[in-house]
């Protein structure tokens, strides 16, 4: 890590940074071109800084912002902070004061979310407490005291958790960071880190000191209204009551509280925000005309009978391999309104962005599984889905959330984005949460929202045991539930407010100026022209100018809007995929530019981007394919959806891998595996087995051609597909791994039967040979010339048995061994069995069968009393008096000169044997040696 270096002694607090220098540094190239990526929607991983290890020892990352000097003679050594000797400000303030982390302003990748988790306990010791400040657009914002989340995970009875962590913290694009914990330096957490969450966060990364760089920053103040916020004398309306103790009152017993609202604050904050508020959850900004904030708000969804637009999981960009906690369900006739915490600085289009980043904050880094509220709201009034299955909960439940530790099971969490302490929530924010606590209630049956009725949390937390009756007002602020200042004073001041909305509906707000709706002429121009000019049924009039997005152009029409670039020429996107690209981020996002105008495919459409595809179904709805995955790019070079039709599903993770489903077959990924289509007749056989959680597994190669059918390769097993049917050779059983063994399809084909029992072993059939398994004689194929002969014999049923061996080369041949005897194969003297009980097979059994004497050459003939029979290597001749033995070489030359079996030499008596130098064997009639 750079650091200022500091001289010995105080006299380094001269040598300051001009303000102006410290507060809006110049960028480096690299910082540049950092902003750059994270703007364009560039994916970036989750910066992570470790500053205390497992036992709670801060790291050197963590004290670097501290520094031991001497000042003066004999005085006693103090901590000053390197900011206040390197920084130049008005404030007074020293984040060295108490500090037992202290770290240096760090310049890092941009950021919109950050946090601080820590492991081993919930909540921070009495006396710790964390403060952050950031840079954003060159300035650096006050220290804010950060309030612990009390979210938790699942309720649970004991209130134990294995992570705790600080509120996300919100900014409008932070590029720099620098961290402050107070207190006893022995009281500090294990495992203490901070997590910075981009735009588009994918993966995480720790940063090392020489990743990191420390750059100036002037003196902050303290932010005083989080350390308010953050103090123990919040009001709660909510206490304990004595029904506690007696456990009468619950749900049925309800008491009702002050409905009053004070219209003329309620207008009068209104106007002071600067926002226009057309209905309940309008969005509408002044500074923003209706085209811009079109492209600024992701597509929005009313599913359920909600009385807002909501922007759902998929809008926001949710990233659902995060999930690790299944969708559960419970009555829920409570709603805890809460708020974020951060500057308040972030712009519109931001949105959705901080969404992403607080759901990995909770998912991943806090461990959740999931976003923590059910819902989210903006500045603006937009509305965000947050825990999955929110949207789709049944009437009077909601789905458990991580919202608010012992209450999140019967509760459902809406979060403000921003913080409210001494700012108060817009009337658009405060119009949209209100409805959407309302529609929560009254599908639980309740009539009056200003009510309070009795609540039993099922988990523990720091104020309330599980179990403890609580008269809970039916909407209430985390404040009520937690040892929090959650939502805020101006937050929490505003909850009579939000209960007469969620009564009566949004309150009555300031209309959008009436020049906003007169008709407006547009020009048409160039390339975009030349499409309009040949599509004016399907785009329908212009509703904008050109508009610039670098590295080309839109324009609104009354259907979608037309692209164009250099590159890719002019292109109009409508309909059902227009919706899809918006919640793409249309152009700015990784889709980019349309490559091509819409067309068929399958049973419904496709349109290719420069970043991926975009397919639509009647049945099955939208979804994209992004090149640089996998499974898009497999799909790109299979054809696309010209070839395989429409997607049906997107992206799933299923174990270590992911599928997706087209209307002609599913694609299947793994990191090792790669991506692989399967489809058709072996898609069907790979249903029946499980698909990839069952015995086969992931697939390992693409189909592929092979003689008369197909064959695809799986991590357990092949699928083979012909005429003859379709076929699994699962792995682990013989014949299975004796056909990869051999080269599979390649070199016996495929199967044309199943695997068939026949007495003590079991078989398969190939188009080029049959296999044969044993428990005591393996796995071995049949083949070509010696399958025949060996079903002549009767195959397995007959007196050769089950194979013992593969094919193997002897000789002039092949040769294969069998339990009842052997079989030979040679081009030129064609196949021989030799079958066990008969001499000459026992003999040439003996004598180390083919490996010694290469295969038959003839079949065994009679001569005489006996018979003989030709081998490579030898001669075999048996008699009943005589037994088997073998002829060869030089003896044999001498044997055949004297007329062989019916010379004078007769039947041999003794096989060849080595005898004073020689080499000598006996007959009948005498002796010969070699």
């Amino acid at each position: 890590m750079r650091l200022v270096s500091l001289a010995a002694g105080i006299a380094f607090a001269s040598l300051v940074v001009p303000q102006a220098a410290a507060t809006a540094a110049p960028q480096s190239s690299a910082q540049a071109a950092s902003q750059a990526a994270a703007s364009s929607g560039q994916e970036r991983p989750v910066q992570k800084i470790i500053l205390t290890r497992a036992q709670g020892e801060p790291t050197q990352l963590a004290q670097a912002g501290l520094e031991t000097v001497n000042i003066g003679s004999g005085h006693a050594l103090t901590r000053i902070s390197r900011a206040t000797l390197q920084g130049q400000g008005t404030s007074s303030f020293d984040p060295s004061q108490d500090a037992a982390i202290l770290t240096q302003p760090l310049s890092v990748d941009p950021f919109l979310v950050t946090g601080l988790s820590w492991s081993g306990k919930d909540s921070l010791a009495s006396g710790t407490q964390i403060y952050i400040r950031v840079r954003e657009r060159g300035e650096w914002s006050q220290w804010y005291l950060t309030d612990g989340d009390g979210g938790a995970g699942k309720d649970r009875a004991d209130g134990h958790n294995v992570r705790g962590g600080t509120d996300p913290f919100v900014t409008a694009g932070a590029d720099a960071i620098q961290v402050r914990v107070t207190g006893q330096e022995s009281d500090l957490p294990s495992d203490l880190e901070v997590a910075m969450v981009p735009e588009n966060p994918q993966g995480e990364t720790v940063l090392s000191e020489n990743d990191l760089d420390s750059v100036p920053a002037a003196n902050t103040d303290l932010n005083q209204d989080s350390v308010q916020e953050n103090s123990p004398s919040f009001a709660s309306q909510i206490e304990s009551s004595p029904a506690a103790q007696s456990g009468e009152g619950e749900e049925a017993e309800s008491s009702a509280q002050n409905t009053d609202v004070d219209q003329e604050a309620v207008e009068t904050d209104n106007a002071r925000s600067g926002v226009i508020t057309s209905g309940v959850g309008s969005g509408q900004a002044r500074g923003l005309n209706g085209t811009k904030l079109a492209r600024a708000f992701p597509a929005t969804v009313q599913p359920n009978g909600l009385p807002v637009a909501v922007t759902s999981r998929r809008g926001w960009g949710a990233d659902e391999s995060y999930l690790d906690w299944d969708p559960e369900y419970f009555t829920a006739s409570h709603v805890v309104v809460h708020h974020t915490a951060g500057t308040n600085n972030y712009t519109m289009d931001q949105s959705a962005s901080i969404v992403r980043g607080i759901y990995h904050y909770h998912a991943v880094t806090l461990d959740w599984g999931d976003i923590g509220y059910n819902f989210l709201v903006d500045k603006w009034g937009r509305a965000f889905e947050g825990r999955k299955g929110t949207l789709s909960s049944p009437a009077g439940k909601m789905v458990a959330g991580a919202h608010d530790q012992g209450f999140n099971s019967g509760t459902m969490g809406i979060s403000m984005m921003g913080t409210y302490q001494s700012e108060a929530p817009s009337q658009a924010t405060l119009n949209t949460v209100g409805a959407l606590a309302g529609w929560q209630l009254r599908r639980a049956g309740v009539t009056n929202m200003s009510e309070s009725a009795g609540f039993r949390p099922k988990g523990s937390n720091p104020k309330y045991r599980a179990g403890t009756y609580i008269n809970l007002a039916r909407i209430s602020g985390h404040r009520d539930t937690y040892p929090t200042s959650c939502p805020g004073d101006a937050g929490y001041s505003k909850l009579p407010a939000i209960r007469q909305i969620a009564q009566n509906g949004a309150q009555d707000s300031q209309s959008a100026s009436a020049a906003n709706n007169r008709p407006a002429s547009y020009t048409v121009k160039g390339a975009i022209w030349g499409l309009w000019n040949d599509n004016k049924s399907l785009m329908g009039n212009p509703k904008s100018n050109e508009e610039a997005s670098a590295p080309g152009v839109y324009q609104l029409f009354d259907r979608g809007t037309a692209y164009w670039t250099a590159q890719t020429d002019a292109h109009f996107v409508g309909g059902k995929i227009f919706v899809e690209y918006g919640n793409q981020r249309y152009e700015r996002g990784v889709l980019k530019f349309p490559t091509s105008n819409e067309y068929s495919a399958g049973s419904g459409l496709a349109q290719e981007f420069q970043g991926g595809t975009i397919t639509w179904t009647q049945n099955s709805g939208s979804h994209t394919l992004r090149y640089g995955t996998g499974i898009a790019n497999a799909f790109r070079e299979l054809g696309g959806a010209k070839v395989l039709g429409a997607a049906t599903s997107d992206e799933t993770r299923s174990g270590s891998g992911v599928f997706q489903v087209f209307e002609k077959g599913t694609a299947y990924w793994k990191a090792e595996n790669g991506t692989h289509f399967v489809r058709g007749r072996i898609f069907d056989k790979y249903g029946s087995t499980g698909y990839e959680r069952g015995s086969l597994g992931y697939p390992t190669s693409d189909e592929y051609a092979v003689a008369s059918g197909h064959a695809q390769e799986f991590q357990g097993g092949v699928i083979a597909t012909s005429n003859s049917g379709t076929y699994v050779l699962r792995y682990g059983t013989g014949i299975a791994n004796a056909y990869r063994d051999l080269g599979g399809a390649q070199v016996v084909g495929l199967p044309t039967t199943a695997e068939t029992p026949s007495g003590k072993g079991v078989f398969q059939v190939f188009e080029y040979g049959t296999a044969y398994w044993t428990a005591e004689g393996g796995t071995h194929f049949v083949r070509n010339g010696i399958f025949g002969a060996y079903g002549a014999s009767g195959y397995e049923r007959g007196f050769l048995g089950y194979p013992l061996s593969d094919e193997y080369s002897a000789g002039s041949g092949r040769v294969q061994e069998f339990e009842g005897g052997v079989i030979t194969w040679s081009s030129d003297s064609g196949t021989y069995v030799l079958r066990y009980g008969t001499g000459i097979a026992n003999a040439y059994r003996d004598l180390g069968g083919a490996k010694v004497l290469g295969v038959a050459r003839s079949a065994e003939t009679n001569s005489g009393k006996g018979v003989f029979q030709l081998f490579d290597k030898g001669t075999a001749y048996w008699s009943p008096t005589t037994g088997s033995h073998f002829v060869r070489g030089h003896i044999f030359e001498a044997y055949g000169r004297s007329g062989y079996e019916r010379g004078g030499y007769g039947y041999p008596t003794s096989d060849e044997f080595w005898s004073g130098g020689s080499r000598v064997q006996y007959f009948e009639g005498g002796r010969i040696a070699s």
